[in-house]
Order: C-alpha cells, then structure tokens, then sequence
C-alpha cells in the first residue's frame, strides 16, 4: 500500500516523463525515447538488479508514512530518501527536494481506480507560450503586466472527471400567443390568441464531463472544455510520470447534479428552439426522464498556471490536450476609461452628422442631451465588451456538444387553442390650426 514508482531513464538514471506529443517515455536530461513497454520493462529490471545486490540488513522505517492517529501524512522519495507531503488524495507527486516525480499507485487502488485516462498533448513550453497569445488583442490588459516572464509556477496535473452518458425523453409545454394589429380611424385594436404548447423528444448524451475534485474551480475546469475524448485510452499509472495527480474527493451521485442541469437545459432549448410562429412564449411545465445512464471515471490533463502583478496572483488553467487557456487578466481602469472616452466621442460626431443632415441643419438643447447621453451609453457599452475579454472563465451550463445529434427525436407537436382576447385603444385626437 506505501509503494511510490517512477520510472527512471535507463540510459542517464534521470526521471522519465511520458510526452503526449511523442506517445512515449522522454528523458528530459539525456532525450532518450522509450515506449511505455519499455520503461515497464527496465524498471522491472531495475528492481530485480536491486534485489539481488541489496546489502541492507534490515530498516525499521516504512516507505508509507503516519502521524500518530495512523493518516498518512506523507512519502519517502525513492531518489533522495526525503518526505513528500501529500494528502490521502494524492495520485502522482512531486518531491520538493530533489524534484523526483513519482507516482503513488495505491491512491488509485479499488474503487479509486480511473477507468480512462486523456494523455498530454500540449508540452510545458507550449503552455507557458500560450500566456503570451491569451494576452494578445488585449486592450485593457496594464502594459506592465506582459513585460518579461511573470510566470510564476506552471504545473502540469491529472484532474479527476466523472464522465455522465445518458438518455434523455420527455416534453416541456409552453404558453403562446400569436399577436394580430390593425386600425380604423378612430381606434387600434390589438387581437391575442393564447395556446398551450407541447414539444416531445429524446435525445443521448455521451460523456458530459464534470470535475471530480474540491481543490479545482468548477468554473474553470468548464471553460477548458471541449476534450476530445475519442482520444482517451485505458488507465495506466505510467501516463502520470512527470505530472502531478489527485484521485477524486467528490463522490459520484455528489457531481451527478451538475449533469442533470446541462442535460435539462439543453433538452428545454430544443424543445423551445422547436416552437415556432408565436409573438410570446413562456415556459410553464416540464417532464424529463433519463434512461441508461452511467458514470466513468477519468483523469484529463489539465496545465495549471499562476503569475504575480501588483502583489495579486492570477490563475490561469490550460487543456492539456487541445491548448485552450482560460483565465481573468487585470484591467487596467486609466486604459477602461479612455476606450470609453474614444466610443463616445465617435459616437457623438456620427450622430451630430446625423442631425445635421437629416434634422434640417437644427441643433437644441434637447437634442444635444439625447445625443451625449446615447453617446456615453455606446461608449460604457463598448468599455465592457472589453473588459468581458478579459476574464473567460464561466461556468457551463449546456450539453449541447455533448449530445448525438443522430439521436435526436421530435414528438409529434401539440398546439391547442385556449382563448382570445381583444384590446381596443382610441387614437390620440389631431389638433390644428385653421388658416
């Protein structure tokens, strides 16, 4: 149960680390490349070399470390002998000595063990490359904050995913109204047709992800989807060999309503998306059912990212397979108000020409007012589209890419007319003077 394992490069003696890019086991000192057979086979090698030339008599010491009450409250590293601090959750880890990577297969024992694992893509230099990209196109991002390298801490870890398959059925059922107008000489009238709507459907879904673990924001960890997840393979320790790991600390049926919700509001969407010709539509009831569900569990690759600006530290998360990077930039508010001084001021003169031209050369206080108000409502407006750019971290709420949309059914749709109502309005009375 105190075993730790990594996998050393049999040329050097240094750490291996599996690199998604090459599909194998990299060397990071003397750039030796090995399958994963390979460097099973040489670790097993190298444990029985050991074993027959051991010249230790005995130890008293377990290589799975406790505090008094029996936790576990650390391990021994294989290379230098030091403890690694790592809680009961810890799969893979990072000695904080010598720097040995090492994996702790008895995290993963039982019901711990991941049934799937998505393998690195993106390397450590592409990671911290992307900061740089992120912050381009930034307009309100403080010059001082892309002026050398602020990176602080860049890891590259094994997040636990419970991966929720399902299929769908049921209907939602709407109010609608359909909206005539016409008018006579002395009134309007306003006709409104209410119905009661019915939309049907199944559909299946296929591995909506949600993170397992407490330490990640869940938010975050929404924002770096899609995974492809065609690309996952079956579990092997091996895959974590230069990474850091933790098992899952949220239970299944704990993460379980974070799926239903994506389930429920993307069948709500199709069945809203499937109502049409109406004025008005309201939702009023609902009935979803699923079927054939079940839940995997995975590990996908996540590079966590942390930089320092004005004594603040920014968290940026990045897919570890695909290379997209979400996180929240500082703004800079001097940078906020001059874009929003610059729209207004566009803004102004478009609509000055727009006065001048179509309002017969007349300028009043009045209208100048409406003018430098819609001004500044365009600015503030375009302000915050800029400063939205700056953080993309947000949670998700759909599984729309997560739905078969071979799967997708309709139920036969049901209209049914429930009452009319007309409203009568008199027109204003005309005044004017005689000649």
């Amino acid at each position: 149960m105190g075993d730790v394992v990594n996998f050393k490069c049999p040329c050097c003696g240094a750490a291996l680390t599996f690199s998604g890019s090459e599909g194998e086991m990299v060397c990071e000192y003397c750039d030796a490349h090995f399958t994963m057979e390979q460097a099973k086979e040489a670790q097993e090698a190298e444990k029985e070399n050991a074993a027959a030339s051991d010249m230790t008599w005995t130890t008293a010491e377990p290589l799975l470390l406790q505090d008094e009450d029996g936790k576990v409250k650390g391990y021994t590293c294989p290379s230098c002998g030091a403890e690694m601090v790592a809680d009961e959750n810890t799969a893979a880890t990072e000695c904080p000595y010598c720097g040995n990577q090492a994996i702790i297969p008895s995290s993963f024992d039982g019901m711990y063990k991941p049934e799937l694992v998505v393998p690195f893509a993106i390397d450590k230099a592409k990671a911290t490359a992307a900061l740089l990209d992120f912050t381009k196109g930034k307009k309100l991002l403080p010059k001082a904050f892309t002026e050398g390298n602020r990176i602080q801490e860049i890891t590259g870890l094994y997040v636990p995913f419970w991966l929720y398959s399902c299929h769908a059925k049921g209907f939602v059922s709407f109010e609608g109204v359909k909206v005539k107008k016409w008018e006579d000489k002395n009134y309007t009238y306003e006709k409104k047709d209410h119905y009661h709507i019915t939309r049907s459907g199944e559909m299946d879904f296929e591995r909506i992800p949600a993170d397992a673990s407490t330490k990640m924001d869940d938010a975050t960890m929404d924002s770096l989807e899609p995974y492809d997840l065609s690309k996952a393979v079956p579990y092997d320790a091996a895959y974590f060999s230069g990474y850091l790991a933790d098992r899952y600390d949220v239970e299944e049926k704990d993460a379980q309503p974070r799926a239903n919700d994506r389930v429920t509001n993307t069948f709500r969407t199709k069945m809203r998306d499937a109502v049409k010709d109406y004025s008005e539509v309201k939702q009023k009831s609902e009935s979803i059912r699923l079927s054939r569900a079940k839940a995997e569990y995975a590990m996908l690759p996540v590079w966590m990212m942390s930089t320092k600006y004005e004594d603040k530290i920014y968290t940026f998360g990045i897919n570890g397979q695909s290379g997209k990077m979400v996180g929240s930039l500082p703004v800079d508010q001097g940078k906020y108000y001059k874009y929003l001084g610059i729209a207004a001021a566009i803004a102004m003169a478009v609509m000055q020409l727009l006065i001048y031209f179509f309002g017969k050369h007349t300028f009043t206080a009045k209208g100048e007012i409406i003018a430098l108000v819609i001004a500044l409502v365009i600015g503030w407006i375009y302000a915050q589209g800029l400063k939205g750019a700056m953080n993309t971290v947000a949670q998700k709420h759909s599984a729309a890419s997560y739905m078969i949309e071979k799967s997708f059914k309709m139920g036969t749709p049901a209209d049914r007319f429930l009452f009319t109502k007309t409203e009568k309005k008199e027109k204003p009375k005309q005044t004017g003077g005689g000649s």
